[in-house]
């Protein structure tokens, strides 16, 4: 089996043919890390690389193979991981120059689990400092670029991984959600990703998010992989009081067998301003088709139902910014002139003796929304909705700041993404189509807990028109 092959592979196919034996799990490796040495240099995709690590490990998931043992359903599968999470042994930066030297000494909780399923751990991707941009670019690693157009960018936060995998560098990558982080950079980039419900995915044993927005999510280019992955790392921790109990059905079970069943018959509202945004008027057009076409045929009907919700971004910004404030001000107290632009304002915020009004205000307007979704949702079972409002912009920023020719704010590229995580909901996005040479995603909101409707939707989709699994 030639190279080019294997890494077009998605990871499940890849980890069914290394527990079969058809497969080498280093030569699966190998593959990978000849493509990493081949187009990083462009990408900017990885920060850092254990190619010896991840050798090592193939060998040993290839000795367990012989000997009849089953290393687990993604076995041999060479993954990346975002800065931001922590892998034994290796930097963690969080994208800061506070972090630079930093290297850990143990395994976050989803990585702990990956690696019981049998994965290859390549290194770690970019990602913009603390997660707090949706492009991806920083003072310690630089510019993270698109693969389906260099001079764009790939998103953030999990930029680097969605460069990675919609590369074809590895075939699956860590990544995480606080405000839309999976969503966006899977838009631009051409993958699905899927966020789950609050919780669906613990954090360990660091804090959980005190925030109550940001949830671990994999990057990947298939619907499948996707609830491989969630399969594998869901499931209670003992010291994160949010996480969720395992889902009684496997996801994968969801999108592997009939997945307009669970579909049929719900309803489904469409908006593309949420009550405050503004989008581009092709990515609405194509993403508005590609909602029409998911509900025909899912059999989903698609009904009008206002949509009304408060502009969030700074009530948002400001929730998000408690666990940021909480872990790493006591860092960046002195070295504020060392941290990107955005991230010193998340960190002056808690510094210049923030008013309480403020936070009280910022609670309230989380209870707004949520409000609103539950009227909502109460008319229909799923909302659906652009992934963003525009392509993806400059791969050095800044977002666009006018849109469809009126002006809008710093968060007025990705405006669709933030209620899911203030409301702790499940949401996706699916490949909708192409507009100016890029991809772009329509977005799929569930109700808390029914996590399974995104996996469902995303299948159907995938199914009905497939997607480029790869940029060209």
């Amino acid at each position: 089996m030639s190279a080019g092959v294997v890494w077009e592979r998605d990871a499940w196919e890849i980890a069914d043919g290394v527990r079969a034996g058809s497969l080498s799990a280093r030569d699966v490796l190998e593959a990978h890390l000849e493509r990493i040495e081949r187009l990083d240099a462009d990408l900017n995709a990885f920060c850092h690389l254990d190619a010896d690590g991840a050798r090592k490990t193939a060998d040993e998931i290839d000795r367990r193979v012989a000997d009849g043992d089953d290393p687990g359903p993604l076995a041999g599968v060479p993954i990346g991981v975002k800065d931001g999470v922590a892998v034994a042994g290796m930097p963690r930066t969080h994208g800061s120059m506070l972090y630079a030297d930093e290297v850990v000494d143990f395994d976050d909780v989803t990585i702990e689990r990956l690696r019981g399923a049998g994965v290859v751990v390549v290194g770690k991707t970019t990602l913009p400092e603390f997660g707090s941009l949706n492009f991806t670019r920083t003072f310690v690693h630089g510019v993270t670029r698109n693969p389906w157009n260099p001079e764009r960018t790939p998103g953030g936060s999990s930029g680097g991984s969605a460069a990675a995998v919609a590369a074809g560098m590895v075939p699956a990558a860590t990544g995480g959600d606080g405000g839309g982080s999976v969503r966006i950079p899977s838009s631009y980039s051409g993958l699905y990703g899927f966020k789950g419900s609050f919780g669906r995915i613990p954090s360990g044993p660091e804090p959980y998010d005190t925030s109550l927005t940001s949830i671990h999510g994999p990057m990947v280019r298939s619907v499948r992989d996707a609830a491989r992955y969630v399969d594998v790392v869901s499931g209670p921790t003992l010291t994160d009081p949010t996480s969720l109990p395992k889902p009684s059905r496997p996801y994968e079970d969801v999108v592997t067998s009939d997945p307009a069943a669970p579909l049929s018959g719900l309803r489904a509202a469409w908006s593309s301003t949420l009550g405050f945004a503004v989008c581009d008027p092709d990515v609405e057009a194509v993403t508005r088709d590609a909602a029409q076409r998911l509900c025909a045929e899912a059999g989903i009907e698609l009904v009008d139902v206002e949509v009304d919700l408060p502009r969030m971004g700074a009530a948002w910004g400001l929730l998000s910014s408690i666990d940021l404030a909480a872990w790493h001000l006591d860092d960046a107290r002195d070295r504020l002139d060392d941290v990107t632009p955005f991230a010193r304002m998340g960190f002056e915020a808690w510094t210049s003796e923030l008013p309480a009004e403020a936070l009280l205000r910022a609670i309230r307007r989380r209870h707004d929304i949520m409000t609103e979704l539950a009227r909502v949702f109460s008319e229909v079972d799923l909302l659906l909705t652009p992934t963003t409002a525009t392509v993806a912009f400059d791969a050095e920023g800044p977002p666009p700041m006018e849109i469809g020719g009126q002006k809008t704010s710093v968060t007025g590229a990705t405006p669709y993404t933030m209620a899911a995580n203030i409301a702790g909901w499940p949401a996706c996005s699916i490949p909708a189509g192409i507009v100016d040479g890029m991809p772009i995603g329509v977005q799929v909101m569930a109700r808390r807990h029914e996590d399974d409707l995104c996996f469902a939707a995303g299948a159907v989709v995938e199914r009905a028109h497939p997607w480029p699994k790869l940029a060209p």
